[in-house]
């Protein structure tokens, strides 16, 4: 396979920035020395056409890396696919990123700082991160281990999964992917918005909190006793070990599931016995939904060809295939 190499290192001061992008390969973002941003990317110059390489950094020291599909760039029309490209970013400790892949892998580890990420068809992975964190996928799981700070995530076709972590509130969006977060309670609230996918919350045995649930078929399940259970509206309401920090679900057809840390392998592996939770009252008819708007012009694969074409952002791909 043959391969081109562009490499360079840039000296930062203060807190340093990181705007990285994307549109076929992977990006890898890891710890490196205080001080500077080097950044490697590997062109793959067999596997596509017409792909740049470009690293820059801003007069507020900003540094920038994108990969760009020539064809889309000088306004030529063309259906051939970019060049695969592995970014390898190695940064100071504490950093501001800022990342957007298409067709794309993310990896991000071993940092602090403020974090917004988004991925179109491609996996983002974190691990032991400290800090505010955005993510928005389209089809594409999210998985992480040992993140801490406030959570939001958006994602469509994808599933949600992050373990051992510490997050003091959250705000969860998924389609028709399940959402797993393990993490002991903060001040909250978690609020989670699902169609079709299950939420699982693993928190630790103590914990005591006020569950919500609005949906059309969609349960409360909980490990933990229960002390009181109410229905207001369409809404099922749970009070846990007393009640407690808010926790909330907004579903058509997806389980609330909250356990504790000691049952994380078994919460994995099956749901959670109905026959150990005391019957709640079913909840009252609710109107028929409204016909979904009409969907958008383009097709899931026409905005996936677009942006790898560079003829539209990932922000603006995100948004037209969420809508659908």
């Amino acid at each position: 396979m043959s391969q081109e190499v562009v490499e360079q290192t840039f000296n930062v001061s203060g807190r340093a920035r990181l705007v990285i992008s994307n549109v076929r390969g992977s990006v890898v973002v890891r710890p490196g020395q205080p001080g500077t941003i080097n950044i490697q990317a590997v062109k793959h110059t067999d596997s596509g056409s017409r792909t740049e390489v470009r690293l820059s950094q801003d007069e507020d020291g900003t540094v920038r890396a994108e990969a760009r599909h020539n064809d889309a760039m000088l306004g030529i029309m063309s259906f051939s696919k970019p060049m695969k490209v592995d970014f390898t970013a190695s940064v100071p400790p504490e950093i501001d990123l800022t990342a957007s892949v298409v067709s794309s892998g993310l990896a991000v580890t071993g940092l602090s700082g403020n974090f917004d990420l988004n991925g179109v068809s491609g996996n983002i992975e974190l691990s032991d991160l400290s800090g505010p964190l955005k993510v928005k996928t389209v089809s594409g799981d999210v998985s992480g281990a040992r993140l801490a700070g406030v959570l939001i995530v958006e994602a469509v076709s994808g599933d949600v999964r992050l373990q051992e972590s510490q997050h003091a509130s959250a705000e969860v969006k998924t389609v028709s992917g399940d959402v797993q977060l393990q993490t002991p309670f903060g001040d909250g609230p978690y609020h989670f918005n699902s169609v079709s996918g299950d939420v699982r919350l693993l928190t630790q045995p103590d914990a005591k909190c006020t569950a919500e649930l609005s949906t059309i078929s969609g349960r409360i399940i909980a490990s933990m006793p229960q002390t009181a259970s109410r229905l207001r509206g369409a809404s099922q309401t749970l009070d846990i070990q007393g009640g407690g920090v808010r926790v909330y679900l907004k579903s058509v057809s997806g389980d609330l599931v909250i356990g504790n840390e000691a049952e994380v392998a078994a919460q994995a592996a099956a749901e959670v016995p109905e026959a150990a939770i005391p019957p709640i009252p079913s909840v009252p008819p609710i109107p028929p939904i409204p016909p979904a708007p009409p969907a958008p012009i383009l097709s899931t694969a026409e905005i996936l060809e677009k942006i790898e074409r560079g003829e539209m952002s990932v922000e603006e791909g995100i948004k037209l295939i969420s809508a659908q």
